[in-house]
């Protein structure tokens, strides 16, 4: 099976969309599938291949940020000329702008067509429900379990070695995500503000794009210190760091937007609706004083412990054989 993956956020730009797409591609391309990834050029890193070339690289246009406006949509055209050329099996492309890349495609070749409709919570709404809605595809995956009719694959997680790490001395709340409106950021820090008037000693530490940058190491530590991690998002699909967080024991605070809700219950978190303040103030502070803390993340390990990389490119491989 020959598959072309058309996205604009491959390494070295890090987020869960990337891990998500190195996780899967990786394992296709180990069992003997031919995999090329058609992308943007974000660094000066050259093209690359992996796994006896089965995994391919491809990086297209100039040396551009990733919000470049015109990087962005040049790699439209740039990508539909590059990949007109090829002949796969399947063409496949990420949200948002690599989608109208797979529509020109559509007029010149009968290729089936698959979307990856991850990342939800785009501030342009139209283009939004445009592209995941209005546009015809073969096959639409999501990891966002209410967005139907897609095929939804929930993600896998790689689980850390148990370290004899001690939790911070004072109650940690942890953020990690990218500083963004649509992950919520500002509601927590208003609702933190009101928790440590309460309890003065009680901390939260942000870290992702736009805070803290930590290496992945780093990130194992820090999720083994933190007493709860925060997730107050305003729109999401299924974020990794939710079944990262469970696979280091650690207990979470969350909003009922996309696939959270399945997850997360009153035995391994708490669930709250997304923008209430007032709802996640007070979801902080029975953390803090929460007794069976440690049994909620307990209950979060034992469910992710079964959800593994494996899994979720085996589900890919199948959805990708028998469109």
């Amino acid at each position: 099976m020959q598959i072309v993956f058309i996205t604009d956020a491959w390494q070295p730009l890090t987020g869960g969309g990337q891990k998500l797409y190195w996780e899967v591609l990786s394992r296709l391309a180990k069992t003997n599938w031919q995999i090329t990834v058609v992308t943007r050029a974000l660094s000066n890193q050259r093209n690359e291949t992996f796994f006896n070339h089965r995994l391919k690289v491809v990086r297209l246009g100039p040396v551009l940020s990733f919000f470049n406006p015109i990087g962005r949509l040049l790699f439209i055209f740039q990508s539909f000329f590059y990949c007109i050329k090829l002949k796969p099996d399947r063409f496949m492309a990420t949200t948002w702008l690599p989608a109208i890349t797979l529509q020109l495609i559509k007029v010149f070749k009968k290729t089936p067509l698959v979307l990856l409709a991850i990342g939800f919570g785009s501030r342009f709404k139209w283009l939004e429900d445009l592209i995941t809605r209005k546009f015809k595809y073969n096959l639409v995956i999501t990891d966002d379990w209410t967005f139907k009719p897609a095929k939804f694959i929930p993600n896998g997680v790689d689980i850390p070695k148990k370290q004899e790490i001690k939790k911070h001395r004072n109650f940690t709340f942890l953020f990690i995500g990218r500083n963004e409106p649509r992950k919520g950021v500002e509601f927590l820090k208003q609702a933190f503000l009101q928790v440590k008037r309460h309890y003065p000693n009680s901390r939260l530490c942000l870290f992702g794009p736009g805070f803290k940058l930590i290496s992945q190491e780093q990130l194992d530590r820090e999720l083994f210190k933190a007493h709860c991690l925060v997730l107050p998002s305003l729109r999401e699909g299924h974020p990794l760091i939710l079944f990262e967080a469970w696979a280091h024991h650690l207990p979470v605070i969350a909003t009922n937007v996309g696939s959270v809700g399945k997850f997360v219950n009153p035995k391994n978190g708490y669930l709250i609706q997304a923008g209430d303040i007032p709802a996640l103030t007070q979801a902080m502070t029975k953390a803090i004083n929460n007794k069976n803390l440690t049994g909620m993340g307990e209950a979060g390990y034992n469910l992710v412990k079964n959800y593994t990389w494996d899994k979720t490119a085996s589900a890919y491989a199948s959805s990708l054989k028998y469109l």
